[in-house]
């Protein structure tokens, strides 16, 4: 049951932790140190300013369009400076705390509500996302006002044709953000064929297909006509792992044959595949962020004799910082899976925040995991955090825990039982009908006696010669 409307105490709370959320990714903003901090930033930015001066992108940009095409905005709108567009990013970070709250308010209630939204705020990734040129930013705030949109009441959100037309525009733009538009469109697809009818499915993928084809219309057109493709076919080829003894050609036009090396190389070796993806799946959830060229002092400096722009001094690489980021991030795992615990049994519709992270963490395995990926999940841990510190709050954690874990308990044993049947009919029925029945009836045929069984009706029994009954043979008895 969804909670009434806000009241004016909410709002106000809500308010507040919205603007704690502005001021904190504008505090950041305005007193970080000047200039890039990763190589991907300076290719955004430089097909920002080849846009501005041509109205198109350079030659050798591959990525997709609509994070430089905000930049060049920004930079038309406020000059080329980098603070006005960072501001931006805070505003847009702080509208995600609002999606989450939103979300945590109608699955929790209103004060898991505000605890997700006051995590959501202080978290210190997002809070120095805004500070950073990648468009994860903003293809985050898409996923989570889409999620929003969708909310617990699945029925109510799929009969609502507005809100599903919203959910397409929001598909399409963050499929032209970045890789985890495209997640969220398979996800999307997939959650949408549960819970409804046929003809609700039908109409509400119709729905949001064509919203979100709307808006992929004029980049598809624009690929078709100039036969560029990098975006969608390059990224991927340069992503995909060379399976062994494959050796991956240099790229052609728009890297098809890069890309079909490596999926042919995959598909020759199957076992190498499934353990390369189960590792990279695992790998998504390392709360230590490894695999950062940028923590290289000598690949940074490169950078900035390549561009002055580039910081040559990094914090937000160092090891303290990552030490400290894989401490918090691993307590919040904890929690979450907590909450998680309790939510799926008691909660309607929280399965969306636990389906979400896993449907992201699979659909980049295949690839190469980085930390960054997982940033568009975050806020379903906090989401599950601050419902696991409602309970504790209203000392009811414990039992509910405990109800998780019979009500598991009773799921194994349902599970066991069907695993039983399989053992001890279907198993059992294969090596007495192809195994044994096959062998017994060979040894008919060949007159083969490994039994050395009586030719005569009798006793089964093979007797030994008695001699003097000692304990010594009482002990040795056969």
């Amino acid at each position: 049951m969804q909670p009434d409307r806000p009241t004016r105490a909410e709002w106000t709370w809500v308010l507040a932790l919205v603007a704690l959320a502005l001021a904190l990714r504008v505090g950041f903003v305005l007193f970080e140190q000047p200039g890039f901090y990763f190589e991907d930033s300076l290719d955004y930015d430089h097909a920002a300013r080849t846009f501005l001066e041509t109205g198109h992108f350079d030659a050798r940009y591959y990525r997709f369009p609509l994070y430089p095409l905000v930049m060049a905005a920004s930079y038309k709108a406020f000059g080329t400076g980098l603070t006005p567009f960072r501001i931006i990013q805070a505003i847009f970070g702080a509208a995600t705390c609002l999606c989450v709250w939103a979300m945590g308010r109608r699955l929790f209630g209103v004060r898991a509500g505000l605890l997700a939204l006051f995590g959501a705020a202080i978290f210190p990734v997002h809070v120095v996302l805004a500070g950073i040129e990648y468009p994860v930013l903003l293809g985050t705030f898409l996923v989570w006002w889409v999620l929003a949109l969708l909310g617990s009441d699945n029925e109510g959100a799929a009969n609502h044709i507005g809100r599903l037309i919203l959910t397409g525009i929001g598909v399409g733009l963050s499929a032209t953000l970045f890789e985890g538009g495209w997640v969220l469109g398979l996800f999307l697809f997939v959650w949408m064929l549960f819970g409804q009818s046929a003809r609700a499915i039908v109409r509400s993928l119709t729905i949001v297909a064509l919203a979100t084809l709307v808006v992929l219309g004029p980049w598809i057109y624009g690929m078709m006509r100039s036969g560029d493709y990098r975006a969608l076919v390059l990224r991927p080829g340069l992503h995909l792992p060379a399976a062994p003894g494959v050796d991956p050609p240099i790229f052609e036009g728009s890297g098809g044959n890069l890309l079909m090396s490596k999926l042919v190389g995959l598909a020759r070796n199957p076992l190498w595949t499934v353990r390369y993806t189960w590792t990279e799946f695992v790998h998504f959830w390392d709360p230590y962020p490894d695999r950062l060229a940028s923590v290289d002092m000598v690949f940074r400096e490169k950078l900035h004799e390549k561009d002055a722009r580039m910081s040559v001094e990094n914090a937000l690489v160092g090891n303290s910082s990552r030490v400290l980021y894989a401490a918090g991030f691993s307590a919040l795992l904890v929690i979450a899976a907590i909450g998680a615990l309790v939510a799926l049994r008691t909660v309607p519709g929280s399965a969306l925040l636990v389906a979400w992270p896993v449907a992201l963490g699979a659909c980049y395995a295949p690839f190469f995991t980085q930390m960054r990926y997982r940033i568009p999940a975050d806020s379903a841990f906090i989401l599950l955090g601050a419902f696991a510190v409602e309970l504790t709050l209203k000392k009811t954690l414990w039992g509910e825990m405990l109800g998780s874990l019979k009500a598991l308990w009773e799921g194994w044993k349902r599970i066991a039982e069907k695993i039983a049947v399989v053992q001890t009919f279907i198993l059992l029925f294969l090596l007495f009908v192809v195994g044994l029945g096959p062998i017994s009836l060979l040894m008919r045929l060949f007159r083969k006696d490994p039994m050395h069984a009586p030719k005569s009706a009798g006793s089964f029994w093979a007797l030994r010669e008695r001699t003097r009954e000692r304990m010594e043979e009482c002990l040795r008895q056969f």
